[in-house]
């Protein structure tokens, strides 16, 4: 099954089920930092596993106008997730316009309508705390569990703890089918904040506080690898660095804007190999079409030299096609 519906029997049912590749990110290393680096999502952002059941939840329910709170991934997440479906009217509501970025507002704009949020509207926006976020960042702990690297910390940063509390989630839910996954959540968190009310004296989080300095030296760090990341990532760096045998849930991604634009491009073509197995140049096109056919095929040439993609020929009628795949 594609996205975190792989993991069906442990989600909530719905007759609709909405997936755009999202989860099953890859696990890597900086220096000899373990990193889930959730940027591979199709938004990049793990809210992108929220976004799944949320719209899935809608598409069961037979919804037609969403109203969604501007928040600054998920919103994003959510208008993507979506788009061409049966919602006859998407609205992003924003409570304070000097918020949002302009790179944002121009990608909500091509999805929906977007207003300052007001009595007005009619309903309470829908917003990132919910339990179906709960449900979808879950997958993350199925997902290390599966991989079966030896681990005993999964380090997250908290902002407003629903991360480290929808791991822990995930970990009961396991518990329940008979897995021990034998992980201790930890939850990073920077020093002189306060610590979110949803994760407060939780048996399976840990909390630790970094200073501002040891952000900045994580940021710094970083930055020297040619890696850039937001400082509440650099949190959970710094935390997991400092631990034995521990993964740091975070987005991480490589500065200079042209490498990034083909790195995305190319992460779009594994997701979409991944979701069709195999697929012609032009096939991982049309599932893509925010990028050139050209810019396809130079992707994919890349990727067979790095013996990323493969290819085969197969006949179709008098012609002979190639087709790609992920390489084993």
């Amino acid at each position: 099954m594609p996205g975190v519906w792989r993991y069906v029997s442990l989600l909530p049912t719905f007759r609709s089920r909405v997936s755009r590749g999202e989860g099953h990110t890859p696990i890597s290393r900086v220096g000899s930092v373990y990193i889930k680096n959730e940027r591979f999502n199709p938004t990049g952002s793990y809210a992108d596993r929220a976004s799944a059941l949320i719209a899935s939840y809608i598409a069961h329910s037979g919804i037609k106008r969403v109203l969604i709170r501007y928040e600054e991934a998920f919103s994003k997440s959510m208008a993507y997730y979506l788009s061409n479906s049966d919602i006859s009217e998407v609205l992003i509501c924003i409570e304070d316009p000097l918020e949002i970025s302009a790179e944002d507002f121009l990608h909500l704009l091509r999805f929906g309508k977007i207003s300052a949020c007001s009595d007005k509207l009619g309903s309470d926006p829908l917003g990132y705390a919910n339990p179906l976020t709960i449900e979808g960042l879950k997958t993350i702990v199925f997902e290390l569990y599966e991989r079966r690297i030896d681990l005993e910390y999964a380090v997250v940063p908290a902002k407003s703890g629903i991360l480290a509390l929808s791991l822990a989630k995930g970990l009961h839910d396991l518990e329940e089918a008979g897995i021990d996954a034998g992980y201790d959540i930890v939850a990073a968190i920077k020093k002189g904040d306060p610590i979110p009310e949803m994760i407060r004296n939780m048996r399976r989080i840990r909390l630790v506080e970094v200073s501002r300095e040891e952000i900045i030296e994580s940021l710094r760090e970083l930055a020297e690898r040619g890696i850039y990341t937001a400082p509440l990532s650099a949190v959970g760096y710094h935390v997991a660095k400092h631990l034995d045998r521990a993964v740091a849930i975070i987005t991480i991604g490589y500065k200079l804007a042209a490498k990034r634009r083909e790195s995305e491009l190319k992460n779009a073509v594994i997701r979409t190999l991944e979701r069709l197995g195999k697929a012609t140049a032009y096939e991982i096109w049309r599932e893509n079409q925010g990028y050139s056919l050209r810019g396809i095929y130079k992707a994919i040439r890349s990727m067979a030299e790095e013996n990323i993609v493969c290819e085969e020929v197969v006949v179709r009628g008098s012609r002979k096609v190639k087709k790609y795949r992920l390489c084993d």
